[in-house]
């Protein structure tokens, strides 16, 4: 049995994306952007904790660790490099300009995943992706022209749409995870299992 941690990977993807569709909307104004560094760095936190330990160890069989893994490690230093951005209060175009080789990639992981048929949901998990990318990249013009805001509202929309799908995927991993790994005994306590 592997042990996978993609539940929790997956509701820090969607928190992410819904606190950069709030950012978004909200258009903050530079002396209030500071107060938002804490939220990206927690989602960057976590996010860079999981999926570089994905990337190193694979815990998933075959390129699920390419199609999780990846594409969090990218997201995560994005928004690690946005919350120290913010927490300077310095301008926040270089992290997005970052972000839309991201959300290239994760265009690219969605359709991807649809066309090989991976996870039991292709054509959710992949238009979870394509959402994200889609978000990723209206959000440099969305930071780029403040003024125009149809451009904010509309990543807003696209991101919010992201989150949705990766909360319901990630709490549909956890609720399965509860019920696989129930049984489960590690390693270090099989001996102490058997007595």
């Amino acid at each position: 049995m592997f042990i996978d941690f993609v539940g929790v990977m997956l509701v820090n993807l969607a928190a992410g994306l819904a606190i950069l569709a709030h950012y978004l909307y909200v258009n903050p104004d530079r002396g209030t952007r500071r107060s938002w560094a804490s939220g990206f760095f927690a989602v960057g936190l976590l996010g860079l904790l999981t999926a570089f330990a994905m990337v190193v160890t694979w815990p998933l069989p075959g390129s699920y660790n390419v199609a999780f893994g990846e594409p969090a490690l990218f997201l995560s230093v994005a928004f690690l490099a946005a919350a120290i951005t913010l927490a300077f209060e310095w301008e926040p175009l270089i992290p997005a300009l970052f972000g839309v080789f991201g959300g290239i990639l994760a265009i690219v992981v969605g359709i991807r995943l649809m066309n090989l048929g991976m996870t039991k949901s292709p054509v959710l998990a992949g238009w979870g992706y394509i959402t994200a990318g889609l978000g990723g990249l209206l959000t440099l013009p969305a930071l780029q022209w403040r003024q125009v805001r149809w451009i904010a509202v509309l990543a807003a929309i696209i991101l919010g749409i992201s989150a949705l799908i990766w909360a319901v995927t990630g709490y549909q991993a956890v609720w399965g995870h509860l019920a696989d790994f129930a049984k489960y005994v590690p390693a270090t306590l099989l001996n102490s299992a058997h007595k």
